[in-house]
């Protein structure tokens, strides 16, 4: 499956077309280019607006034919100087009073002339001018970065919608492109140049070649849910032949040596990531031999939507063609890339967790009739590799970019989970709209909606969605970091059965004396000092009760089903009351069903007036001096009346 125009680059099989000559070279379409950066405009100021980074006054916009039936249309003015304002239309909606803008232009008005924003002038106006704003610059190269990308993205778009029932939870992760709804940085990918972008994002659908190392072992710490040995599971996964294959390279590369082969673990890594830092950093240990470069085992690869995270393609048929996939286990890999705000490494304690958070999450649920009912499913990360840094650090190896800069994980394939008739989808897929060429919008569930009807759909996707991290909260004493590129939905026929979650080898938190089965709770791998100092919300244990809920409230409720709320209200006329009160009825019903945990449901009260987020805006302009939280009004304590 190709949902892109036809460009070629190394990677493809058609006939190649230089790069001079790629259409991102070439002068491209205004109309697409306004459109890319009205979109990062809107975000922006979103953000900025609805972290109370900026003031703001709103009035009604008087018109009879408001999309949003929990709020009046507003129309937003931002003063940016004594002649200088900016104007634009959207809501303040029932969902946390996120504020949406709505597909009018945001204008910039100078003199009482109005024109159409460019970025370039919210910056100057406005990001130049926020006082304190002490990492601005990085922020505002991260915005220019998105731009660039987004308009990459939708120059190469393809302009025909594919239908939902053509597609696989792989090809999924290609073809939605639409990035985060919130974050103003959704697509800055700084690291990348546009040939790396087109390369390796993973809406451009482009085969992907992993390098693989050969590292002595003692330079390497691994973990699994099974105790396999590392060499067995990459053998196990590329194949007894491409292992040989690649054993053979170690073997020709130490003849010259009395090095042999067994002192050595092969460990995979992303082609930019080996290009751009990994030849720099791993210099001496290639110098001595203690680190090989193998190259590719023969298998090619997709990027999913987190962009470090792969899917292993299959063979290739009689033309050469291979979209196919097959059922291995997906490939997440550390990359210094910097992607909506956050540095792609993985950290040796993160990946060390892996596999104990996955062990420790099947415990809780293996005996629990409760959990087997939902039913609750991981797709688990059973096996983990990582450069051992503090081995190097004792023999006085300081490179900057060693911490997390080589290290992988394998998260199980959607495949393992779903019975006969059931197909997996990213549940951020359930708001992402098609776009044809003549801007007609076409939501990619429209056909589901169709089927069983806009409130039976709800009702179904809130149960099998929100009951199961419930049961994980209330049952357990166990948050997870469940935003929506992290659950999988498990459909039949369009119709939602259960989910799968992922990515939780750093998204757990707990009070520990608050965990229901205390004789499972496992034995973590610390943060480094270091690694905290840096990254503030980055832990697991904690005594603020408060923070396990808001953790569990701002991921599924805040990310996750309020863009799922918003995206029903503007395309069907859905009422977020209504929507938001299904997800009320969800949460007592369950309360009703099993009053056993009542002690849970005050300690971790989700029905709480105000819940607490991260200002990820104010995060990237101001640091973490005073790590950037803000209070919102939580719509279900309104919905519970």
């Amino acid at each position: 499956m190709s949902n892109h125009l036809a460009n070629s680059t190394k990677n493809n099989n058609s006939t190649n077309i230089t790069y001079a000559t790629k259409p991102w070279q070439a002068p491209v379409n205004s109309q697409i280019i306004a459109r890319a950066e009205q979109r990062v405009i809107k975000q922006l100021l979103q953000a900025l607006l609805y972290e109370n980074i900026i003031d703001f006054e709103s009035e009604s916009a008087n018109t009879a034919n408001d999309s949003a039936d929990d709020g009046a249309l507003l129309n937003f003015v931002i003063k940016a100087g004594d002649d200088v304002s900016y104007t634009a239309q959207g809501y303040i909606h029932y969902s946390f009073d996120i504020i949406r803008l709505n597909d009018l232009n945001v204008q910039r008005v100078v003199n009482s002339v109005a024109q159409d924003a460019i970025l370039e002038h919210v910056i100057s106006d406005i990001l130049l001018n926020i006082e304190g704003a002490e990492l601005k610059d990085s922020f505002i190269k991260e915005l220019r970065h998105t731009l660039v990308n987004e308009t990459q993205s939708q120059i190469l778009a393809s302009n025909i919608p594919v239908p939902i029932d053509t597609l696989t939870y792989e090809q999924l992760e290609g073809y939605l492109t639409a990035g985060h709804p919130y974050h103003p940085c959704f697509k800055s990918r700084i690291g990348f140049d546009l040939q790396d972008n087109y390369d390796y994002g993973p809406e451009f659908d482009q085969n992907i070649d992993v390098v693989w190392l050969a590292v002595k072992k003692e330079l390497l710490v691994s973990n699994t849910t099974t105790g396999i040995d590392i060499n067995e599971w990459v053998k196990d996964y590329v194949g007894a032949d491409e292992f040989s294959a690649l054993n053979a390279k170690l073997i020709e590369v130490l003849t010259i040596t009395n090095e042999t082969a067994n002192n050595y673990c092969l460990i995979p890594a992303h082609p930019w990531q080996w290009q751009n830092t990994l030849i720099q950093a791993l210099q001496p240990l290639l110098a001595t031999q203690e680190v090989i470069y193998l190259g590719s085992a023969g298998h090619q690869y997709r990027a999913q939507q987190s962009i470090r995270s792969l899917t292993m393609l299959g063979d290739s048929d009689d033309n050469g063609n291979n979209d196919t996939i097959n059922d291995k286990a997906y490939l997440k890999l550390s990359m210094h890339l910097i992607n909506t705000s956050s540095t792609r490494i993985l950290a040796k304690h993160t990946v060390m967790n892996a596999a104990v958070v996955t062990t420790w999450l099947n415990q809780l649920i293996a005996d629990d009739k409760t959990a087997q009912a939902l039913p609750i499913a991981f797709l688990g990360e059973t096996v983990g590799v990582s450069l051992d840094h503090e081995a190097l650090r004792a023999r006085g190896y300081q490179h900057p970019t060693m911490y997390g800069g080589l290290a992988a994980i394998w998260r199980e394939n959607v495949s393992q989970y779903l019975s006969k008739g059931q197909t997996a989808f990213p549940l951020n897929g359930v708001s992402y709209i098609n776009a044809d060429g003549s801007h007609l919008i076409a939501p990619l569930i429209a056909p589901w909606l169709d089927k069983y009807g806009v409130e039976t759909w709800i009702a179904q996707l809130i149960k099998v969605t929100v009951t199961p991290l419930l049961h994980i909260l209330f049952g357990y004493g166990v948050a997870l970091e469940c935003h929506a590129q992290n659950i999988v939905l498990v459909h039949e026929d369009g119709y939602p059965v259960k989910v799968l979650l992922k990515d939780l080898h750093d998204g757990v938190r707990y009070s520990p004396e608050h965990l229901t089965q205390q004789h499972l709770r496992p034995e973590f791998y610390s943060l480094p000092p270091a690694h905290a100092a840096l990254n503030r919300g980055s832990f697991i244990e904690t005594k603020d009760t408060d923070g396990i809920r808001d953790m569990t409230v701002a991921c599924l409720f805040f990310v996750a089903l309020s863009d799922i709320a918003i995206f029903m209200q503007t395309h069907y006329h859905y009422s977020e009351v209504a929507f938001w009160q299904q997800v009320a009825d969800c949460v007592t019903d369950y309360q009703t069903s099993h009053p056993e945990h009542q002690v849970r449901f005050d300690l971790f009260d989700v029905f709480a007036e105000q819940t607490r987020i991260e200002s990820l805006a104010k995060r990237r302009l101001f640091g973490d001096k005073a790590f950037p939280i803000k209070y919102i009004n939580n719509p279900l304590f309104k919905s519970r009346g």
